[in-house]
């Protein structure tokens, strides 16, 4: 009997832990990376990135949304998750899945206020509603963020 209990206890956990690893956010993050839940998306970002609440010009409407900030407190980077798939106008679409649902990635270079470079991503998908959702990455255009900016991208969960 109790040879029986110790494969049931067994098997429980090895079960609730494919369940847990199935549904977690953050995949292709590294680790120690915090995760971002809004509506049926979770992204996950670095922990100096700051979560804020979606408001103001930029984020009105987000579901979610992070910021990075440089020198002076200045935002230099945002991740912002909305609901709808409204996405830039003229850059090119590269197909992509997420979660085994087809996606689509847009990435491209904008101008800062400041003249700087922004390096972009934007990310549109339909979560297991089939309602439209959008995930927007910007940051600056230096050295190390497009491997950041990919392993943000990696760690979206839509479900």
């Amino acid at each position: 009997m109790r040879e029986k209990g110790i494969i049931r206890y067994v098997a429980g956990v090895v079960g609730a832990a494919a369940v847990l690893s199935a549904c977690s956010a953050g995949e292709g993050a590294p680790e120690g990376w915090k995760v971002m839940r809004g509506g049926s998306v979770a992204v996950a970002h670095p922990k100096a990135w700051e979560e804020t609440r979606p408001a103001g010009k930029s984020t009105a409407g987000a579901q979610a949304s992070a910021v990075l900030r440089g020198a002076g407190g200045r935002p230099v980077g945002e991740i912002t998750v909305w609901p709808g798939g409204a996405t830039r106008r003229g850059a090119r679409a590269h197909a992509m899945t997420i979660d085994g649902r087809p996606a689509q990635q847009l990435r491209y270079v904008e101008r800062a206020a400041d003249g700087s470079s922004n390096r972009a991503v934007e990310i549109t998908t339909t979560d297991s509603h089939g309602r439209p959702v959008l995930v927007r990455v910007t940051g600056p255009d230096v050295d190390g963020w497009p491997d950041e900016l990919r392993q943000i991208v990696n760690s979206i969960d839509v479900s």
